[in-house]
């Protein structure tokens, strides 16, 4: 018997009556014959109220309590959604992170899944019980309830499908599948079929958010198809594998963009050895995530480190800089914010160096001005105004294409 897990986000199970949609797919995956563990979310804005709630009490609550608070969201939703299928002649069990044997790594806010403890619910599964667990969440080894960040249940659903060898993990959203870019940002935006992990990896970690890139990143390490779906509609989703079955005949199959990107520099920064790396160790130790680096030498005794976060980390990254100034030796601490990442995506961008150029010159005709770069052999992003973004998306998007069904050879 195969065993499927299907995730459903919190556009999915937003109420009850969504609840009982829900309840349809599953009923019928379980009625095909398949074994099944669904992973959910909390239910709509419910995350976002208990924040808020917390910014009431606290700026800066703890991330600790922060955990324990967010973690309430997805229990809901698993009761009601067994209490759901059981109303309808299904047994259903529903399983906390930490019921379920999810054990992390003792961070907070943004854990990582160390391990599963797959015997504590394969019983129940092998009886033939509908399995429902909160995404997530996990426990770590001293019991401290910890999150996974934001769009975590991807990354809980697809770890568990690691765990229980199941067949495939399918991710229910409330869009069709991946699409070339946001379409609620670009009307012209078309559903791809299909669409390699690394491609998949590097529009989620760019800020595409129909998955989160450390689900893309466990499906690729266990070679886990990943299809994604929608869970108002039967349409056929978008598969995620390790390569697609045809070469297409374009270098890039997408765009990918984050808002409320922040650009931080330091000027003035001692030009040694050390200088760099103690800047980004002293970042690092505070859990603080940053993405696009630029560094520009001045002479031979100062240089300028520019890098950006999410505005969100912008107080607590300017906290521990100006804590480190002495230690860190720069001269002046500067940033610029409301600013965006836009990124171009394809395998096939390796194979043609031309890519990179078109980009830059299609952003110069519209006179977009673009303020940093950073590239690997699959993308290309730039950092713009936020301003901007709207009319770069559309702008790039005709340059190459990306509207036009793939041309493809066997």
């Amino acid at each position: 018997m195969a065993l499927t897990v299907m995730k459903f986000g919190g556009t999915s199970v937003a109420s009850v009556e969504r609840l009982q949609k829900v309840a349809d797919k599953v009923i019928r995956k379980k009625e095909a014959g398949d074994q099944v563990i669904v992973v959910v979310s909390a239910m709509g804005k419910t995350t976002d109220q208990l924040v808020s709630m917390a910014g009431e009490i606290s700026d800066r609550p703890s991330k600790r309590e922060m955990d324990v608070l967010l973690s309430t969201g997805e229990q809901v939703t698993i009761a009601l959604l067994s209490m759901v299928l059981n109303e309808r002649g299904h047994k259903a069990i529903s399983y906390t992170g930490w019921q379920a044997g999810i054990k992390t790594e003792a961070v907070h806010e943004n854990a990582r899944i160390a391990s599963i403890d797959t015997s504590l619910i394969r019983p129940q599964l092998n009886e033939g019980s509908i399995i429902i667990i909160a995404g997530f969440q996990g426990v770590t080894e001293t019991g401290d309830i910890t999150t996974l960040g934001r769009g975590g249940s991807d990354t809980s659903a697809v770890a568990i499908a690691e765990a229980f060898a199941a067949k495939r993990c399918e991710i229910y959203t409330d869009v069709t599948g991946v699409f070339t870019t946001d379409p609620r940002f670009v009307k012209k935006a078309r559903k791809l079929k299909e669409i390699s992990y690394d491609e998949m990896l590097e529009m989620a970690y760019l800020g595409a958010g129909v998955l989160h890139p450390r689900a893309v990143e466990y499906a690729k390490n266990s070679h886990l198809e990943l299809v994604v779906c929608s869970s108002f509609t039967d349409e056929e989703g978008t598969v995620i594998k390790e390569e697609v079955s045809m070469e297409t005949s374009k270098s890039v199959r997408g765009l990918a963009f984050e808002k409320n990107v922040t650009k931080v520099t330091l000027l003035g920064l001692p030009n040694n050895v050390s200088a760099v790396s103690h800047v980004f160790d002293t970042i690092a130790d505070k859990k603080i995530n940053i993405d696009v680096i630029v560094q520009n030498v001045l002479d031979e005794a100062r240089t300028n480190l520019s890098f950006t976060v999410d505005q969100e980390l912008l107080e607590e990254t300017l906290d521990v800089l100006r804590g480190s100034e002495k230690e860190l030796g720069y001269q002046q601490l500067i940033y610029e914010s409301e600013l965006a990442k836009l990124s171009i995506v394809g395998s096939g961008m390796a194979s043609n160096p031309g890519v990179a150029a078109e980009m830059f010159h299609a952003l110069a005709s519209q006179k977009i001005k673009i303020k940093m770069i950073s590239t690997s052999e699959i993308k290309v992003s730039t950092i713009i105004d936020e301003a901007k973004l709207i009319e770069a998306l559309d702008t790039l998007h005709e340059t190459f294409h990306l509207s036009e069904e793939e041309s493809v050879s066997l």
